[in-house]
C-alpha cells in the first residue's frame, strides 16, 4: 500500500487527455514524506495554441501533516507562486498577494494515497484555497491503463469552496495494491480531463 509518509517510494506517471485527446502529462514522485509533481498541458484549436498549463509543486509531511508546500503554476493567463510556513497554531500559506491560515494539520489533494478518500478537507496546491471534501464509494470497475487492465476500487469526489462545488472527480485505485491508477475530472464547461497511467 502506498502511503504518503511511509518508507515506500514510487514514480507515478500519467498521460493526460482532454475529451480523449492527448494534451500532456502529470508526473508524481512519492518518496517517504516528500512528494513532488510536475504537470504540463497544451491545448490547441486547429493547430493554434489555445491554453497552456504548467505546474510544479513540492509537499513535505511530518506525522501525516503538511510542514511545507511550495508551488509555481501557469494556468492560462494566470500565474501563481505559493509558499508556506507551519507553526503550532496554523499552516500558513501565501499565494501571490493572498494569505491563508489553515488548520495546523492540513493535507492537499493527495490522490496518490488511497487514505485521501478519508479526508474531510484539502488544500489546493495551486492557489492555497481549502476545500470541504465528500467521497462516495462506487462499485468496483475494470480500468485500462497504458499496457494493462486492472480491477479497481472507484470513488467519486466532490469538493466545495464557499458553498460552491468546484471539483467533481472520479478516482480509481488498483484493488490489491491500492495504487492510484486513474483520474477523471468533470469541468463546468462540459469538458472532461482524464489521467491514464503510463505503466
Amino acid at each position: 500500500m502506498l502511503l504518503c509518509c511511509s518508507v515506500y517510494a514510487e514514480q507515478i506517471n500519467f498521460q493526460v487527455q482532454l475529451n480523449d485527446k492527448d494534451i500532456g502529462f502529470h508526473e508524481f514522485n512519492v518518496q517517504k514524506d516528500t512528494i513532488s509533481n510536475k504537470a504540463q498541458f497544451d491545448v490547441k484549436l486547429w493547430f493554434i495554441p489555445a491554453y497552456k498549463y504548467r505546474h510544479t509543486a513540492t509537499e513535505v509531511y511530518k506525522d501525516n501533516c503538511l510542514i511545507q508546500l511550495e508551488s509555481e503554476t501557469q494556468d492560462g493567463a494566470d500565474f501563481f507562486e505559493l509558499s508556506s510556513l507551519a507553526d503550532s497554531a496554523f499552516f500558513k500559506i501565501k499565494a501571490n498577494d493572498k494569505g491563508y491560515n489553515h488548520p495546523a494539520c492540513s493535507q492537499t489533494f493527495r490522490y496518490w494515497d488511497i487514505k485521501f478518500t478519508e479526508q474531510d478537507l484539502a488544500i489546493n496546491p495551486q492557489d492555497g484555497e481549502i476545500f470541504k471534501l465528500t467521497f462516495l464509494k462506487d462499485e468496483d470497475e475494470e480500468v485500462k491503463t497504458k499496457t494493462n487492465t486492472f480491477l479497481a476500487n472507484k470513488y467519486t469526489l466532490r469538493a466545495i469552496n464557499d458553498q460552491d462545488e468546484k471539483f467533481h472527480i472520479e478516482l480509481w485505485y488498483e484493488q490489491n495494491s491500492k495504487k492510484w491508477i486513474k483520474l477523471k475530472s468533470y469541468l463546468k464547461d462540459d469538458n472532461v480531463i482524464t489521467y491514464i497511467l503510463n505503466d
